[in-house]
């Protein structure tokens, strides 16, 4: 099977062999059909091959059987590209300036110092993250200045006593 061809186009050659077959009078059963199926695809589908052949009865398996999962597994690696995916496998890792560039056509960059942590990060100068009371970087909402200036009224009411002699019943 060539790397370009469909795989309807190869299941039809197959086809048309087994009819030749079946013209000179012999039969190519559906085992023989199967096993050439898997032994001609291209290196692309091999991990669909590799599953079938791990999880599926190849001796006993029809032909329609093994062709429904190539098939599925092809359009899949085939949308998979189209969709510019260009990480289908190629390339376990990418460098930092792969990263980077990746990071910017995402939008995704926060800082460009040439490979510099960020500080967001945990690493780098500021280690202590955002204050969720006033907003600024370097401390946290329970070491704000800010909350401990709150005026009485924002403050949590604290009663001695039951709740019944404090008139909240």
């Amino acid at each position: 099977m060539a790397d370009a061809e469909t795989l309807d186009d190869f299941a039809g050659r197959l086809g048309g062999m087994a009819a030749c077959y079946a013209a000179l009078g012999s039969t190519l059963e559906d085992v023989a059909l199967v096993k050439k199926l898997l032994d001609s695809v291209p290196d692309r589908l091999y991990a669909a091959v590799a599953g079938i052949e791990q999880f599926c009865n190849v001796d006993m398996m029809a032909f329609e059987d093994a062709l429904g999962p190539l098939k599925a597994f092809d359009e899949r690696v085939r949308r998979r590209g189209q969709d510019g995916g260009g990480h289908g496998g190629d390339q376990l890792m990418f460098t930092s300036a792969q990263w980077r560039a990746r990071e910017r056509q995402r939008g995704g960059a926060r800082n460009d110092d040439d490979g510099a942590r960020s500080e967001a990060s945990g690493f780098g100068g500021n280690k202590r993250g955002r204050c969720y009371k006033c907003g600024e970087r370097g401390h946290f909402k329970r070491d704000c200045p800010q909350w401990k200036k709150a005026p009485a009224a924002e403050r949590a009411l604290l009663v001695d006593g039951d709740v019944e002699d404090a008139g909240l019943l």
